[in-house]
């Protein structure tokens, strides 16, 4: 379950539920973060005026979701940056031992 909000116009025809993206939240005045939005969050990013998204995910981005992006005039900045999952930081901490850590530290000094 996520948050959703229902937008009421004047013509009860028009009711449009905005869904924003998976973690999104408010940083500051105008600056925001969530995950990567799916296409039915634009209805909701629509309504943020947002003027830039930064990407920091390594792969392409959408050509759907560019075409969103261009239609409200939002202008895309992509930073592939690949980063480490929780998996694997788990595998690295359950191969690499108290004693082992110890070791590099005094071979080091």
């Amino acid at each position: 379950m996520g948050l959703h909000l229902l937008m009421e116009d004047d013509d009860d025809d028009h009711n449009e539920v905005l869904i924003p993206p998976k973690n999104f939240w408010k940083v500051e005045d105008g600056i925001y973060r969530s995950g990567f939005p799916q296409l039915e969050n634009f209805g909701f990013l629509s309504t943020l005026n947002l003027k830039s998204i930064i990407y920091l995910c390594p792969e392409p981005y959408p050509e759907e979701n560019l075409k969103s992006l261009e239609s409200n005039n939002i202008r895309l900045f992509h930073f592939g940056i690949h980063g480490k999952t929780m998996l694997e930081i788990i595998q690295f901490s359950s191969t690499v031992s108290k004693e082992s850590i110890g070791q590099v530290v005094l071979w080091d000094a």
